[in-house]
């Protein structure tokens, strides 16, 4: 009895946390503008343009690539 309900609840936990691990961050920038800001989906290239080659797998990465492109002059500070 106890390993089922074991089982059982290990099943229920891994279900929930899947689609959190599958989470993607991207740092994209409005062309006109010239502001960058992070998203969960990825930028489609017209009104949002991806910065940087790749997605990060959490937030804190993309927030720490949004600050290099600021101070490499890419992206402008919100004001």
């Amino acid at each position: 009895m106890n390993r089922v309900v074991f089982l059982t609840s290990m099943m229920v936990l891994c279900a929930i946390s899947s689609p959190v691990l599958a989470a993607e961050f991207w740092v994209s920038q409005d062309p006109t503008t010239k502001i960058c800001k992070i998203e969960e989906k990825m930028p489609d290239g017209k009104t949002q343009v991806m910065v940087g080659a790749t997605s990060y797998p959490t937030k804190k990465e993309a927030r720490a690539a949004k600050k290099v492109a600021q101070g490499a002059g890419v992206c402008a500070k919100a004001k």
